[in-house]
């Protein structure tokens, strides 16, 4: 038996940090540490309920930005990262999935697929294919998580030029 819920509640993530390896295609490379410089918005838009899996909850990031400053590849320079409506034009999806008879409060797992806007010296990147970010949740929005990243993910210039790629991204509320 499923059953979908169809509710919204907005809910907002008052801070976090963030660190991702940013390599340019010529080797060099740089660890950015990040600061959320805007609340984050979140919409939960759905669950569904089974009696076999649990609920899954769809949530929908509505912005995320972060600066950091660079002391190696660009010394002194702020680094802008962008995403969901202010990014690249659409919230950003991800999801929590509470096992039946769990509780979200005993951690359950958090996926989401980060799209960026990456605003550099050199010009605006950003990435085609999804930043898979997994995490333990405790609370929605999800405070005290951590969320790590896979792989590494191509970043294109506003030409669809890839000029270097991301990867190592952690991020901590």
């Amino acid at each position: 038996m499923k059953s979908l819920l169809k509710k919204k509640v907005t809910m907002t993530l008052e801070s976090s940090n963030s660190k991702t390896y940013f390599e340019l295609l010529d080797g060099r490379a740089e660890e950015l540490h990040f600061k959320q410089v805007a609340p984050t918005q979140f919409t939960v838009s759905d669950s569904e309920f089974s009696l076999k899996s649990g609920i899954s909850v769809d949530l929908e990031i509505m912005n995320v930005e972060l600066e950091a400053t660079s002391t190696v590849l660009w010394p002194g320079q702020t680094i802008r990262v962008r995403g969901g409506v202010h990014g690249q034009g659409e919230p950003i999806k991800a999801s929590a999935t509470i096992p039946f008879g769990k509780q979200i409060a005993d951690g359950v797992k958090g996926e989401s697929w980060l799209y960026w806007v990456v605003e550099t010296p050199e010009g605006t990147l950003h990435n085609k294919q999804p930043i898979h970010m997994t995490g333990t949740l405790t609370s929605l929005p999800p405070k005290d998580a951590t969320f790590t990243s896979q792989g590494t993910i191509a970043l294109y210039n506003e030409e669809d030029v890839q000029v270097g790629t991301l990867y190592g991204c952690l991020q901590s509320n």
